[in-house]
C-alpha cells in the first residue's frame, strides 16, 4: 500500500510539472502574442487616427475608435485633437470576475497607452488607449485548467499501470518470500533447511530467495558448531578468570607506575606542575577550612638562556637537576615542591610564620648561589630570583596567589636578580 501511495504521488507530481513546463512555454509565447497584436493594431490604425484630426473628421475617428475597442485587449479608445478637444471616444464594458482581476500578475494589469499622431510631419493630437488583457488572462487559465487535468488524467492512468506491474513483479513475490520466512522456528534448526517457493522463471527473486535460503543452511551450521563450542568455552572460563585476576594485579603495578610518570618531571625527579598544583590546592584548601598558614615561594634560574647558550642543552639540564636536588636538600618533608615551567619551580611551605618563610627563602636563594655545578670539567656559576608571597597576605583564590608570587619574581628580576621580593599590599 505504502508503494502504491508513493507511486500515484510520484506520477501526479510529474504529471503537474510537465504540465507547468508546457503553460510557463505556452505563456511566453502568448505575451509575444499579445505584444505583437498591439504593436499591428497601432501601426495600421494610427495613419487613420492622424488623417481624421488632420481634417477633423468626426466620422473618420469615430470609425477608427469603434474599431480599436472591437479589439479583445483595447477596452477604451480616445482621440483627441493637440489642444485637447475630444474628437471621438470609445469604449466597451467587461465582465469581470473579482478571481481573475487578483491574477493581474498574467501578462500584467489594465494600462493606459498614449500614442503622439503626426500628419505630413505634423503633430495633429493623441491617441489614447486603454488596454487590459482581461479576455487573454481568461483564455490562457481556461486553457491551463484543461492542460493540468489532462496531465493528472494522463499521470493517474501511468500510475495505476505502473502500480500493476509493480505489485505482479515485486510485491505479491516479495509478500510470498515473507510468508515461508515467518514459518521458520528460530528456536528449530531442523526446520531451517525448508527450502523457498519455486517461481517460474528464475529471474532476480528467485535468486534473492535461494541467497537467503543458503543463509539459513549456514546459520543452521553456525548454530550447531556453536553448541559444540559452548562447552568448550565453559572450560576455558576458569582459566580466564585466572587470567585476568594475574592481569588486573599487573595492570595495577602498571598504573601505579604510570601515576608517577604523570605526576613527576622526568628530567628533575620532582612532581611536575600537574602534581604541584593538585598538592598546594590541597594546602590552600586545608588553610581556607583549618587557618593552617603556608607560604608560596616562586624562583626562576637566572640567565638560564645563557647557559643554554654558551655550554649547551645538556649543560642546562644539569643545572636544572642539580637545582631540584638542592630544594630536596634544603625544604622540609612537608613542603610541597615542583618544577612548574622550562626553569621555574615553586616551593610551598607548610606552617612557617614571614620570619620563617624569608629565612628558608634566602638559605635557599644562598645555597644555590654557592652551589657547584660541575660539567664536563666546566663550573657553571648558578643563582636564581624568588618571589615569596607571606601566609599573613594569602588569599582565597589560590590563582591569585600563584600570580602574585609570580609578580615579585619579576621585580626581583627587575632589580638585579639573584635575591627574595616580599609580597606587599
Amino acid at each position: 500500500m505504502r508503494q502504491a501511495r508513493l507511486t500515484v504521488s510520484v506520477a501526479l507530481l510529474v504529471g503537474f510539472l510537465l504540465a507547468l513546463m508546457q503553460m510557463t512555454f505556452d505563456y511566453k509565447n502568448e505575451q509575444h502574442s499579445i505584444d505583437r497584436q498591439l504593436q499591428q493594431v497601432l501601426e495600421t490604425s494610427s495613419p487613420a487616427a492622424a488623417e481624421s484630426l488632420w481634417t477633423l473628421s468626426t466620422d473618420l475617428a469615430n470609425g477608427v475608435a469603434e474599431g480599436l475597442v472591437s479589439h479583445p485587449l483595447i477596452v477604451e479608445a480616445t482621440i483627441e485633437t493637440i489642444t485637447g478637444t475630444l474628437l471621438s471616444h470609445r469604449s466597451r464594458a467587461i465582465d469581470f470576475k473579482p478571481k481573475l482581476v487578483n491574477l493581474s500578475f498574467l501578462f500584467g494589469a489594465a494600462r493606459m497607452e498614449v500614442i503622439s499622431l503626426s500628419y505630413k510631419e505634423n503633430t495633429v493630437g493623441y491617441l489614447r488607449l486603454k488596454v487590459d488583457p482581461f479576455l487573454a488572462r481568461q483564455e490562457f487559465l481556461q486553457r491551463f485548467m484543461i492542460i493540468l487535468l489532462a496531465g493528472l488524467a494522463k499521470a493517474l492512468i501511468l500510475a495505476a499501470a505502473l502500480g500493476a506491474v509493480f505489485y505482479m513483479t515485486l510485491t505479491r513475490p516479495f509478500k510470498c518470500y515473507a510468508d515461508w520466512v515467518k514459518q521458520i522456528d528460530p528456536n528449530d534448526p531442523e526446520g531451517w533447511q525448508q527450502a523457498p517457493p519455486q517461481r517460474e522463471h528464475h529471474d532476480e527473486l528467485r535468486a534473492f530467495a535461494e541467497s537467503i535460503f543458503q543463509r539459513f543452511v549456514q546459520a543452521r551450521a553456525y548454530f550447531l558448531e556453536l553448541k559444540q563450542t559452548r562447552s568448550a568455552l565453559k572450560r576455558l572460563n576458569q582459566d580466564l578468570e585466572d587470567r585476568v585476576l594475574t592481569r588486573t594485579k599487573e595492570l595495577e603495578n602498571a598504573l601505579a607506575r604510570a601515576e608517577h610518570l604523570a605526576t613527576t618531571d622526568m628530567l628533575t625527579g620532582i612532581p611536575n606542575r600537574r602534581s604541584f598544583m593538585t598538592q598546594a590546592d590541597q594546602r590552600h584548601a586545608e588553610w581556607l577550612r583549618h587557618k593552617r598558614p603556608y607560604a608560596l615561594l616562586m624562583m626562576d634560574m637566572d640567565n638560564f638562556k645563557q647557559i643554554n647558550d654558551t655550554y649547551g642543552h645538556p649543560a642546562g639540564d644539569q643545572v636544572l637537576i642539580s637545582t631540584a636536588t638542592a630544594l630536596r636538600q634544603y625544604t622540609r618533608c612537608e613542603d610541597v615542591i615542583g618544577r612548574i615551567g622550562g626553569e621555574e619551580f615553586c616551593v610551598l611551605l607548610v606552617g612557617v610564620s614571614e620570619v620563617e618563610a624569608i629565612t628558608l627563602a634566602e638559605r635557599i636563594r644562598t645555597e644555590l648561589a654557592n652551589l657547584p655545578v660541575v660539567f664536563e670539567g666546566k663550573s657553571i656559576s648558578v643563582t636564581a630570583s624568588f618571589g615569596l608571597v607571606p601566609p599573613e597576605l594569602l588569599q582565597e583564590n589560590f590563582d591569585d596567589v600563584l600570580k602574585n608570587s609570580d609578580q615579585m619574581l619579576y621585580q626581583a628580576k627587575h632589580e638585579g636578580r639573584n635575591r627574595v621580593c616580599l609580597y606587599h599590599h
